[in-house]
């Protein structure tokens, strides 16, 4: 038997929209098809972000702390969330120390009688209601207590982060793993016949809920799950 030798099988922006199209019915005719289907594509990845954590969304962030201020900040364009994160300890540059940090509410945050102690930060608190402002930007504040007292601690932390924009050049390909193409392609026929094929939405829903269903189900961490029975 003879194959490829190859894994490089992937499809660009314009391919997956073309796909999209004729699952619809649809032939793409004007540069307007091409505009509204890539700001379809936007928002499908946006709702799949608010659908849970998918694991190509994170990111290992690694943000320098700086003395005396109680807080860090990272992009609101970008990142989504903040997870489980540690302190690291720069003390000796041979051999750093990550400390595990609790991450705290809100509210938690705010009946903390003494914001203004210093020291080895040992929790955090992420405020995520942004404002953006007239130039678009905003960022996320991440609460630390105590205080940091030293220069040389670091705040490392699993992120959630959007997908990177599908621009106009429709050569690119969406920043996606390859196994999520076909609910990707599925979503976006959804989308699109809303818009422009209503009759076909109740065919295609079911294909993008299936796709989707396996898409979530094989993003997950490989690690063994063990279950041992208290015993009295």
């Amino acid at each position: 038997m003879v194959t490829s030798g190859t894994h490089t099988f992937n499809l660009d922006t314009a391919e997956i929209i073309q796909e999209a199209y004729e699952r619809c019915g649809i032939e793409t005719k004007s540069g307007y098809d091409l505009k509204t289907a890539r700001r379809s594509l936007n928002l499908l990845l946006t709702k799949w972000v608010n659908d849970g954590v998918n694991l190509f969304t994170l990111n290992l962030e690694t943000i320098a702390m700086t003395k005396d201020q109680d807080h860090i900040t990272v992009s609101a364009g970008s990142h989504l969330d903040i997870l489980d994160g540690v302190i690291r300890d720069n003390s000796d540059a041979s051999s750093p120390q990550d400390i595990s940090l609790e991450r705290i509410s809100l509210d938690e945050y705010l009946q903390i009688p003494t914001k203004s102690d210093t020291g080895k930060p040992v929790q955090f608190s992420v405020e995520r209601n942004a404002q953006f402002t007239s130039s678009g930007t905003a960022t996320h504040k991440i609460y630390l207590w105590p205080i940091p007292d030293q220069t040389y601690y670091q705040f490392v932390a699993w992120s959630i982060k959007y997908p990177e924009d599908v621009s106009a050049t429709y050569s690119q390909n969406p920043q996606i793993p390859k196994r999520y193409l076909p609910a990707l392609i599925s979503g976006l026929a959804v989308e699109l016949a809303m818009k422009k094929a209503p009759d076909r939405l109740q065919v295609l829903k079911p294909f993008y809920d299936e796709d989707w269903a396996k898409a979530k189900d094989e993003d997950r961490e490989r690690v063994s799950f063990y279950v041992q029975p208290q015993v009295y």
